[in-house]
């Protein structure tokens, strides 16, 4: 199995997506902040965090960081995983466990990323097309991904309103 290239990873997020970007749920701010693409993608380091760091976690090249509720909810650092290529979300607080899966490989993550941004920011496409529009982009990762979480979390507090 091929290494990834973390340079073209860094360049495709870097021109790709905006640096900053946020969507508002529910009334509550979800951040995104891809400015660690516009430097050599790292692996979670010591000073980033005040505990021990599992060797898979140094598996992951952060590309990304995400903020719900201005930090105080979940902050977890989003990352290409250095072998498979495959994207993962990892947030050390976290009950379950603290990487999870977002996307297939990278393109994909940033065709998903765009699709909920036109959707949650834009309002170009509806939140019941979100779902769909994201299965067409990653077939096989969308239905074990996070998005399908935030997907059905925001067309259920759509559907109540």
């Amino acid at each position: 199995m091929a290494i990834v290239d973390l340079e073209h990873v860094r360049t495709q997020v870097a021109t790709r997506v905006p640096v900053r970007v946020r969507w508002v749920l529910n009334g509550t701010p979800l951040d995104f902040d891809f400015s660690r693409a516009r430097s050599p993608l790292q692996t979670l380091e010591s000073a980033d965090m005040s505990g021990d760091i599992e060797k898979e976690w140094t598996r992951l090249y952060l590309f990304a960081e995400q903020r719900f509720a201005e930090g105080g909810g979940a902050s977890p650092w989003i990352g290409v995983h250095q072998k498979n290529g495959e994207v993962f979300g990892l947030d050390v607080e976290r009950e379950s466990t603290a990487m999870f899966f977002m996307n297939s490989d990278v393109d994909r993550f940033i065709k998903t990323f765009l699709v909920f941004d036109e959707a949650l920011r834009l309002g170009k496409i509806s939140l019941k097309a979100l779902s769909s529009a994201a299965t067409q982009i990653d077939p096989l990762g969308y239905s074990k991904s996070d998005w399908r979480v935030l997907a059905e979390y925001v067309i259920s507090n759509d559907e109540e309103a």
